[in-house]
């Protein structure tokens, strides 16, 4: 500050304030005079903020997956001692890696990879190889957080189930993931961070679940995987090796990756890791144990034990008194690795939901379920799959169960006549003051649910008979991206779809003009509102969902009732609209809105009677009462999930392993005393069947011979028929009246006396001739001819009739792309082709299967 005086006046007075901040300035306080200021202005750190949010990420996602690692014992008292080496069943396109072991050499080599850093972890079923990807997560985030090695980028751990590539490219996908699970992260340039963070190459994708996705998607998504990363972009990829190695072998491998494969656990190793684990106080319990792991590399608990699924079990299964470890020792109990394993299998239930309440920082923590009743649960799911012969437990599927169909009849009637009680009770006013009385009421109702039958008839056909999945998630608001849905699942002819989707509009409005400039009829708006229109509305809003691209069953579970909701509130009022019309635009009638309101009712029960979610909810109610399963199926089933005993495959649940779920399905089948039920008779039994005779040669097999039909395909085609006159039925009232109970029985009356009279007519004519050419059938009269160079499989699956199934299996091929095409009566759906009906079983005769390993080659699957 300077002084000076002048004449007559007081001082003058300078401020100079140099090499400042703003925030230091503003505590100079009150100045007098003149204030010159040179401000040191520092140059903005741009990725300030983004540094922040990074710590945020990484810090959230430590917390996340020590919780994990807690959960399954992965680091409490030491990593588990998981070893890998370089595969010998995959090649590597990136850097050759020498054997190795524990999380700090994966991490660091993975960190030394170069010039890119695409990592491959390869394994079967239990081997580590899950535990190698956690173990190098959280070494990672350590890495970042404790050592501060900032360069090292944020693992992000996805499961590849929840992406679509159809719709997201990695990008996007990463990005909306990080959106969806870590919304509270500070913001950068007053957004969200996750575009920078991906775009800036700040977090690694390390991505799970590629041998839980179906077969044709694990191909487009590596090719979409490929594609976002680019020629830098850095990924860890987990599978189990059959699955990608079928991949790599076809080209669809991750291009520039190292491929890494888990190996099984040394004895000694793990003899030190449970040394470790044990509590103090139950040494003298483990003793025996540990020593067997330590001198007896060969016993058969020291095989059982190199997986580390198993070391979990024997842990927690052994981890409280009075359990003693040392019986899995006794080879007069155990004389087997296969024993020891089934022994430890029967205690991964109650490891899985231990007594103990779960750690809330988990990224989804299971409930505290009873261990026991939780195995009980899965043991009947288990076998209700397994007498199936099915592998995927679908929640739309769960109705096919014996105690739901047997219930499903006397549901619908129950449902229907209360539903009749509620629609007439507002109605009664309406009744009254008609000239018909409950008749009135009962006309209206029926038109309404004669309307919904229709459409949702033109619905099945369009779709090929797929009403019973779930349907997709309908915007109602979103009619073009509902276009694309309706042509990509429609099971009819591209001139049929053309057809239907220009001439169903123009039709509606060629019936509305009518009706305004020719003739004023009301059964034209009808014709047009009330039926035309809601059909074409059920084909957009109606398509079923891709139940096996799905995300996670509860997404199916939900999309179906948000497509119930929207048939109930867009395609039902229109028949009601339409109905009501006719007694709106009549001079000569009443205009009352009661009948617009009974046909509402009477189409909105049967699209939800109908309906995927009510064959849901009679399956989880019947069976949550009779306890089989828990009244909260679905988080039970995601909590399994979590706790390692379910997977994901596309929109359904599969069993961890094939072998957990038929251990638990025989073990359920013992206790109900079925373990000793015969197994049931191969059709066709050639062996010792006095109406086939077989010619075989090294270049000809023939079988010929004669069988009963027993005509079933027709059940197929009443069932929902026999529905649709139950809804009829019940809703209308029709039940009050006796005439009407001898008129419900016609159609099962009829579909046993076809039945009947198929069983007893002549045996038909049944060949099978293969040769190193091709193969040919013959049932009846209609003769089936294949090429084995058209032939890309052959296998048994279950017979469809029109989309429907048929109730037996069939053997049916699978033709390659550019075969001719046989004619439409053969086709099975999905691309299969009929050849020759087996019976109720897929079982096929020892003759005949070694015959078809011989003359169709690496083509025979079953």
């Amino acid at each position: 500050m300077e002084r000076q005086t002048g004449s007559g006046r007081g001082p003058q007075i300078t401020n100079t304030a140099v090499d400042c901040t703003a925030e230091y300035l503003i505590q100079i306080g009150i100045l007098q005079g003149d204030l010159n200021v040179n401000l040191r202005v520092d140059a903005p750190d741009d990725d300030a903020p983004l540094a922040a949010a990074e710590r945020r990420l990484a810090r959230s996602l430590l917390y996340r997956w020590r919780a994990e690692a807690d959960a399954w014992d992965m680091t409490d008292p030491q990593p588990l001692p998981v070893r890998w080496t370089s595969s010998q069943r995959v090649a590597s396109a990136g850097e050759y890696l020498p054997a190795g072991s524990g999380t700090d050499t994966i991490a660091g080599t993975f960190l030394r990879l170069s010039p890119r850093r695409r990592l491959v972890v390869l394994g079967t079923a239990g081997s580590g190889k899950t535990v190698l990807s956690v173990l190098l997560t959280l070494e990672l985030l350590a890495r970042r957080l404790t050592q501060g090695e900032h360069e090292v980028p944020i693992p992000l751990v996805l499961s590849l189930e929840s992406w679509d590539t159809r719709r997201q490219s990695l990008t996007e996908w990463l990005v909306d993931r990080l959106h969806q699970d870590h919304p509270g992260l500070p913001p950068v340039d007053g957004v969200h961070p996750a575009r920078r963070l991906v775009l800036d190459r700040r977090v690694l994708p390390v991505l799970d679940g590629l041998d839980e996705l179906p077969a044709h998607r694990r191909a487009e998504v590596l090719d979409a995987l490929n594609t976002g990363l680019g020629g830098d972009g850095d990924a860890v990829l987990v599978s189990r090796t059959a699955e990608y190695a079928d991949l790599d072998g076809t080209g669809k491998g991750l291009r520039h990756a190292t491929v890494i494969e888990s190996l099984p656990l040394r004895p000694d190793e793990v003899a030190e890791y449970l040394r470790r684990a044990r509590p103090r106080a139950r040494a003298a319990a483990w003793a025996d144990l540990l020593d067997t792991l330590r001198g007896q590399p060969a016993a058969p608990v020291s095989w059982a034990l190199t997986s580390p699924l198993m070391v979990w079990l024997v842990r927690r299964s052994y981890e409280q008194s009075p359990a003693d470890p040392g019986e899995l020792t006794e080879r007069e109990h155990f004389p087997t690795r296969e024993a020891v394993e089934a022994h430890l299998l029967d205690r991964i239930v109650p490891a899985a939901f231990p007594a103990r309440p779960p750690d809330p920082g988990r990224l989804h923590p299971p409930r505290a379920w009873d261990a026991e009743r939780a195995d009980a649960w899965l043991s009947y799911l288990a076998l209700l799959l397994s007498r199936r012969e099915e592998s995927e437990l679908a929640w739309w599927r769960l109705y096919a169960a014996p105690l739901p169909r047997l219930l499903a009849v006397p549901a619908l009637l129950t449902a229907g006549i209360l539903l009749s009680f509620v629609i007439r009770v507002p109605m009664s006013g309406y009744a009254k003051a008609s000239g018909l009385g409950d008749l009135s009421v009962t006309t209206d109702v029926m038109f309404g649910i004669a309307l919904a039958a229709l459409a949702r008839s033109v619905t099945a056909g369009w779709f090929g008979q797929r009403l019973g999945e779930p349907r997709r998630s309908a915007n109602p608001l979103l009619f073009v991206h509902a276009l694309r849905s309706v042509d990509r699942h429609a099971r009819v002819g591209p001139q049929v779809r053309l057809a239907a989707l220009t001439g169903g509009p123009a039709l509606v409005v060629l019936l509305l003009a009518l009706y305004v400039f020719v003739a004023p009829d009301p059964i034209l708006v009808v014709l047009a509102i009330g039926a035309v229109l809601p059909v074409l509305l059920m084909i957009v809003y109606a398509a079923p969902a891709d139940t096996v691209d799905a995300a996670t069953p509860g997404e199916l579970l939900r999309g179906e009732q948000t497509a119930l909701v929207t048939t109930l509130t867009l395609v039902a009022p229109l028949i009601g609209v339409g109905s009501g019309s006719l007694y709106w635009l009549d001079p000569h009638a009443s205009g009352s809105w009661w009948p617009a309101f009974g046909a509402w009712a009477g189409a909105s029960a049967m699209f939800v009677l109908l309906s995927p979610w009510s064959r849901w909810i009679l399956a989880k109610c019947s069976l949550a009462a009779t306890g089989r399963v828990p009244w909260t199926l679905m988080t039970f089933l995601r909590d399994a999930r979590t706790a390692g005993l379910l997977q994901l495959s596309g929109g359904t649940y599969r069993f961890r392993n094939r072998r957990l779920q038929e251990h638990l399905a025989g073990r359920r089948a013992q206790e109900r005393g079925a373990a000793a039920a015969p197994e049931p008779p191969r059709v066709p039994a050639l062996a010792d069947s006095r109406h086939f005779t077989v010619e075989s040669t090294t270049d000809h097999y023939h079988l010929r011979g004669r069988s009963r039909r027993l005509p079933l395909a027709h059940w197929a085609a009443l069932g929902p028929l026999l529905a649709v006159f139950l809804v009829r039925f019940t809703v209308s009232g029709q039940w009050q009246h006796s005439i009407g109970w001898v008129a419900m029985l016609f159609l099962p009356f009829l579909g046993v006396v076809i039945t009947v009279i198929g069983f007893l007519m002549p045996r038909r004519r049944i060949e099978l001739e293969l040769t190193r050419d091709g193969i040919t059938s013959v049932t009846g009269r209609r003769r089936r001819s294949y090429r084995w160079q058209h032939v890309a499989e052959i296998t048994v699956r279950r017979m469809k009739v029109r989309g429907r199934d048929a109730g037996f299996y069939a053997l049916q091929v699978r033709l390659v792309p550019d075969a001719p095409r046989p004619p439409r009566r053969s086709r099975m759906g999905d691309g299969w082709y009929f050849v020759l009906p087996l019976g109720f079983t897929p079982h096929v005769d020892d003759q005949l299967g070694t015959a078809l390993a011989d003359f169709a080659g690496p083509r025979w699957t079953h």
